[in-house]
């Protein structure tokens, strides 16, 4: 059992580059093993005065579907300046064959309702090159992020 769990907490976390270290689905859940998170200072359950960052934290999607998954293949390109939507290929790929080796850069809400999320992460693809950016869009009922300590305790 976590020491500290948190539900739907998303406008409490400070996006920067976390890696996937583990996927998992069990039961329509899914359930991604990141290395840390970096929480605002206002989060409840942060007990210092200042942001601070957990160590190994699981987030938990509790039914969720998978709405688009895939990444801009752009190797064909050859210029400084790439806009991935204009310049790339979308390849579309099963999330969990993309999420393999996957870097977070950002998140974004896009929907959210009484009754579910509709949300986007976007990152660096690993697998599929070097400068791969990586795409997918979640809808779920809920969240739970879930962790035992603080990198600075």
């Amino acid at each position: 059992m976590a020491k500290y769990i948190s539900e739907n907490c998303f406008e409490s976390i400070n996006w920067q580059s976390v890696y996937i270290e583990e996927v998992k689905v069990e039961n329509n859940n899914l359930f991604l093993t990141l290395e840390c998170i970096q929480m605002v200072k206002e989060h409840p359950l942060n007990p210092f005065d200042t942001e601070c960052e957990t160590n190994e934290v699981v987030l938990a999607f509790y039914d969720f579907e998978v709405l688009d998954s895939g990444y801009y293949d752009c190797s064909q390109v050859q210029k400084q300046t790439i806009d991935f939507d204009k310049d790339c290929t979308y390849v579309e790929i099963p999330l969990l064959k993309l999420i393999n080796n996957f870097t977070i850069v950002t998140e974004d809400i896009k929907d959210k309702n009484g009754s579910f999320f509709e949300q986007t992460f976007e990152g660096f693809a690993w697998n599929f090159g070097e400068d791969t950016w990586g795409y997918f869009r979640l809808q779920y009922k809920r969240m739970k992020m879930m962790w035992d300590s603080f990198y600075n305790e």
